[in-house]
């Protein structure tokens, strides 16, 4: 676990009504041999993040709305997640549990994740999952000449919040004529507009 990756979250409130948001961005390890790895390290943000979401529902002031149930706070996890819809991470992330015995753990233990599994309590949906079933609308997040495919999220809570739209996929002949994407004419993957519910 030795590994360089961050991830950063903040509570975002609304001057005039108060109205807050949770925002957090992650970037999981890259390596697809380390699956199990990536999925303890999304595992440490989803239990950070519902820390603070629970300090943080709590937290009043002149105009802010509290919360009883720490995951009715908007929240919004974009990421690069160097996993695709079929892998252990988007299990977890979409379901909110995985079994200790999930194959992407491999052989390592890794403490109370592996002994009785993982859980997080956000009702969270990809954003780019709006198709028939929940399937991923975009074919790719990340094109180079090695890979194509998604691997890159916008998770939203769905107690608060809803996808309004999901901007379309460059055209093919762009793609074509490009060494990968993102590129600088398309610098992020991440770009559905969300509005509340």
């Amino acid at each position: 676990m030795n590994r360089d990756n961050i991830a950063v979250a903040c509570l975002l409130r609304h001057k005039q009504d108060g109205y807050r948001v949770i925002v957090a961005n992650a970037h999981i390890h890259w390596d697809p041999a380390f699956s199990d790895v990536k999925l303890v390290q999304v595992a440490m943000l989803m239990e950070e993040l519902d820390d603070l979401a629970t300090k943080w529902a709590k937290r009043k002031d002149d105009k802010s709305p509290t919360y009883a149930d720490p995951t009715k706070i908007p929240l919004v996890i974009c990421g690069d997640f160097n996993s695709t819809p079929n892998s252990g991470v988007y299990e977890y992330m979409s379901r909110g549990t995985i079994h200790s015995a999930h194959a992407d753990f491999q052989s390592h233990r890794y403490g109370k994740f592996t002994e009785v599994g993982m859980t997080h309590p956000f009702p969270l949906r990809s954003a780019y999952a709006q198709g028939p079933g929940g399937k991923e609308l975009l074919p790719f997040t990340n094109y180079t000449p090695g890979f194509q495919g998604v691997i890159d999220y916008i998770w939203y809570g769905t107690s608060a919040l809803t996808v309004e739209a999901v901007m379309e996929q460059p055209e093919a002949a762009y793609i074509e004529n490009v060494v990968g994407f993102p590129d600088p004419h398309f610098p992020s993957e991440y770009r559905p507009p969300m509005k509340p519910n």
